[in-house]
């Protein structure tokens, strides 16, 4: 699996921002305090929400199946 960087500035790719997702971070700030650092350039903002909605609505599909059971 190839993982794609987020923030150049930060060098954070698409398996640190899951990483921060799955230990409570709902937002771009959140990501980048959960890896001890803010935003340089800010370009990766819109990226890293992107990757937070995805990774929710992944878990609330799960979720839905479970409960669905």
């Amino acid at each position: 699996m190839v993982l794609m960087i987020i923030c150049i500035c930060r060098r954070i790719n698409e398996k640190g921002v899951r990483e921060a997702v799955s230990a409570g971070a709902r937002s771009p700030e959140s990501v980048q305090s959960y890896h001890g650092c803010q935003f340089n350039c800010g370009k990766c903002r819109c990226a890293i929400g992107e990757v937070i909605a995805e990774h929710l609505e992944s878990t609330a599909s799960a979720d839905l199946l479970v409960a669905a059971e």
